[in-house]
């Protein structure tokens, strides 16, 4: 468990359905490929590691969450979760909850905030009450509070200004 928030600063790429890269640069280096239903990880220093997607459903969730959202196929979207939106066109929310239970489990939902037509911020909620929060395009350049809580991040995440 962690006393504080984990920080780390990369990108994320997008080529088309079942296939997303994250390349995480700070505080170490990362690269998680998927690729239909393998996953590649690279980490520095460590040997590399391979697996099926399905043995980590909230990878699965995101890859669908994320991709079908990138492609603005809903459809995609709403076969895999329950989508509640709210909001307006200057400031917006989607909340996705998985329709599999064992998934839910370990993946409770995922909410993706944004302004006008960009998101802004993709949260995935965990299976013991903690998130991982990334903050997209322009708002990846924000500078953090010190100490940066959850609290926070929920709140700049939904701010409208």
């Amino acid at each position: 468990m962690l006393k504080q928030p984990l920080i780390v600063s990369g990108t994320l790429g997008y080529a088309g359905p079942a296939t997303l890269d994250r390349h995480v640069t700070k505080p170490y280096r990362e690269d998680t490929e998927i690729r239909g239903e393998s996953v590649r990880v690279s980490r520095e220093g460590e040997p590399v590691r391979s697996f099926a997607l399905k043995r980590a459903p909230e990878l699965s969730g995101l890859l669908t969450a994320f991709t079908a959202l990138l492609a603005g196929d809903r459809d995609a979207v709403g076969r895999e979760f329950e989508i509640a939106a709210s909001g307006d066109e200057a400031t917006w929310q989607l909340k996705l909850t998985p329709r599999d239970a064992r998934v839910r489990k370990r993946v409770p939902g995922i909410q993706i905030d944004g302004r006008k037509d960009l998101p802004r911020c993709f949260t995935i909620a965990n299976d013991n009450g903690g998130a991982s929060v990334m903050l997209l395009g322009a708002a990846a350049a924000t500078e953090l509070p010190q100490p940066l809580t959850r609290e926070w991040l929920e709140r700049w995440c939904a701010a409208t200004e």
